[in-house]
């Protein structure tokens, strides 16, 4: 879930949480009304910005806690599962101080889905961690969700967080939840025209509030020496790092990357692709830049350029051109 700072995403979140209680309508999770009913009884996680834990217990007695003495014995396999999947079984007998903030929100993680919960209720959980971290827990908090088969409700301001973790978008705006839609069909490309199915507003957040990243999936064909291999439609495209044969990994490809040309020219990038230009459309508030839109098979991608570099290459609408990006250009943010 996205939006404006103050359109209401945290209230929402409380509201199902029970912390807050709606001034009309109802909360129905599964069928069932819960808008009366006390908070522990609703079985939903909470995930914050700054995890919540008990500095005077270790990991494992964090995990546990809540849980009866049968639960704890029963569970113990399963925490094991989620210590492993997570990657901190290490970790298990630790003090809470001295973890770091990736750690500490694993182990929040970890006692939230030991309980169970029907649903994961999260408001931005990576927001206090440093960028390598926040790449590391995406990839692992995506896995274990689905692992988990738990459905979250993700707030996030971060681009990269949608990117990596969402199944779908939805966009809220002034309390109202104006658009909800699969995550490639809202950030397939970074334009959205006046014929869009988005409101005004949801389309001005949607367009300001992120750079427009072209994301994509396909398939990994080959790994080998740091360099994987995936397909994407009938095109075989390279990126930087090793993942597994046979997976689908989502691929986030920033239009300032790419590179285009009327000519297939001999360059050290790895990725060229013939496109053709379905629509240009010049940025409002950056005058100067043309965002050049796609079709490369049946799949959308948008470049970035100046309009001075689109009229030097003589680059118009129907046109067939060759898109170019390095093979560090295209960013795994997710594996499964």
């Amino acid at each position: 879930m996205i939006g404006p700072t103050g359109s209401g995403k945290t209230t929402l979140l409380n509201l199902i949480a029970g912390l807050l209680k709606p001034d009309q309508g109802s909360i129905i999770i599964d069928g069932l009304d819960i808008t009366n009913k006390p908070i522990e009884s609703r079985r939903l996680g909470y995930t914050f910005q700054s995890p919540s834990l008990f500095p005077h217990l270790n990991v494992y007695e964090n995990i546990v806690f809540g849980l009866d003495k049968r639960s704890k014995k029963e569970n113990n396999i399963q925490i094991t599962n989620f210590l492993k999947d997570l990657g901190i079984s290490h970790l298990i007998n630790r003090r809470i101080q001295g973890l770091s903030g990736g750690e500490m929100q694993k182990v929040s993680l970890a006692r939230m889905l030991i309980t169970k919960p029907k649903a994961m209720l999260m408001d931005e959980p990576l927001a206090h961690l440093d960028n390598p971290t926040k790449r590391r827990l995406r990839l692992d908090l995506r896995r274990v969700l689905k692992i988990q088969r738990v459905p979250v409700i993700y707030v996030t301001h971060f681009e990269d967080d949608v990117y990596a973790l969402a199944d779908s978008v939805s966009t809220l705006h002034n309390g109202v939840i104006e658009y909800t839609d699969k995550l490639e069909s809202i950030f397939l490309n970074s334009s959205f025209s006046s014929s869009s199915s988005y409101s005004s507003s949801s389309s001005s957040f949607l367009s300001n509030g992120f750079t427009g990243g072209n994301y994509l999936e396909g398939e990994v064909v080959r790994s080998n020496a740091g360099v994987t291999i995936f397909s994407i439609g009938s095109h075989l495209l390279e990126t930087l790092g090793s993942y597994r044969v046979g997976s689908k990994v989502g691929i986030v490809l920033r239009p300032e990357d790419i590179i285009l040309s009327k000519e297939n020219v001999n360059t050290s990038a790895r990725n060229i692709v013939r496109a053709k230009v379905i629509s240009i459309t010049k940025q409002h508030n950056e005058s100067g830049i043309a965002d050049i839109h796609l079709l490369i098979d049946k799949f959308r991608i948008t470049a970035r350029i100046t309009e001075e570099s689109r009229t030097a290459l003589g680059i118009r609408e129907d046109d067939f051109i060759f898109a170019i990006f390095k093979a560090s250009s295209p960013q795994v943010v997710r594996e499964e």
